[in-house]
């Protein structure tokens, strides 16, 4: 006999052996093992209540949910803070006003889930169906774009103003301002 045929003639004996105990205590092992696992399943139970485990994933998907809401707040602020610069008559607040309008969008757009390296590449992929004054937006980018990166770049104030107004636009169209 080989070394396999010993190893598989020994587990046929002791099935062999338990097949006879387990047919005269199967039912008592089946029970006693229905009782541990009741206990073991109470256990598991109690350290998901204990340890907060549902709770804190349950409050992540409120806390995704209601982040609307915060970026609403966090809009709304930024926008006021947008009003007073653009009222202020001080050219450089006023492109100030029109840097930081551009940047809450850039953000909102991020936020929605569009992706890309700069503000250009995100609003690539918005159509006039999803933001209905995308042609105007990319129109006061570009402006902006122009503002920040040519310094002798001169922008009368009602410009700035007509940028503000389309971004105010979308805004409002993305349910950030009333």
């Amino acid at each position: 006999m080989n070394f396999f045929e010993t190893i598989f003639s020994t587990l046929f004996d002791i099935r062999g052996f338990f097949g006879s105990i387990w047919e005269e205590y199967g039912l008592y092992v089946q029970f006693f093992s229905l009782l541990i696992s009741l206990v073991l399943f109470g256990c598991a139970l109690y350290l998901v209540t204990k340890t907060n485990f549902i709770t804190s994933r349950v409050d992540r998907w409120v806390g995704t949910l209601s982040t609307e809401k915060l970026h609403k707040r966090r809009s709304l602020r930024a926008w006021v803070q947008i009003q007073r610069r653009l009222k202020s008559g001080n050219e450089a607040d006023s492109k100030l006003a029109l840097i930081e309008a551009d940047k809450v969008l850039d953000e909102v757009i991020k936020m929605i889930g569009y992706r890309g390296d700069t503000m250009a590449d995100r609003l690539k992929q918005i159509s006039p169906a999803q933001l209905s004054n995308i042609n105007d937006i990319w129109d006061v980018h570009k402006l902006r774009n122009r503002l920040v990166h040519d310094v002798d770049f001169k922008v009368a104030h009602y410009e700035i103003e007509r940028a503000i107004n389309v971004y105010k636009k979308s805004f409002k169209e993305m349910g950030l301002l009333d």
